[in-house]
């Protein structure tokens, strides 16, 4: 499959269980008997640490988007090569659950039996330690009045 039909969308807390897999919202998983692969990226939002989950056509457009900068081909290739070295590939199973390796979970301060806040962001996802949580809605809620005053519903 691949492709995501839904938006990624809300705000969710889950816990990781035993074996540091954490389960996603029923509308962001794929159709029963189907999985869908993944690409985790350390990444940050806001200055935040999180584990970016990029479904591969999402993956595909950031490094689409290198190749038709402007930059130069040996910048262009190093952050490529960034993107490439900072991912994990993983699935959402037909349970609609995904597995973080322990390494991986345990470097973003998620811990077996712990919390992760899921935030979504339409063609991908972000996985947030607890650590980290009170600190991405403190910059989310700061960017709130922009938003306010930016956008038109006439």
């Amino acid at each position: 499959m691949g492709l995501l039909i839904n938006s990624l969308e809300g705000v969710f807390d889950f816990k990781l269980d035993a074996k540091f897999r954490v389960s996603v919202p029923s509308d962001w998983r794929p159709g029963r008997g189907e999985a869908l692969p993944l690409r985790l990226l350390k990444w940050e939002t806001y200055k935040i640490p999180v584990l970016k989950a990029l479904t591969d056509q999402a993956f595909t457009a950031m490094i689409a988007s290198i190749d038709e900068s402007d930059l130069p081909a040996g910048v262009k290739s190093q952050r490529k090569g960034l993107l490439y070295s900072r991912n994990t590939r993983v699935t959402i199973n037909d349970q609609g659950k995904v597995l973080i390796p322990k390494r991986l979970a345990e470097e973003h301060g998620l811990e077996a039996g712990g919390a992760v806040h899921l935030f979504g962001r339409g063609t991908n996802f972000d996985l947030v330690s607890p650590r980290d949580h009170e600190a991405m809605q403190e910059a989310e809620t700061s960017l709130l009045g922009d938003l306010y005053e930016t956008v038109d519903f006439s």
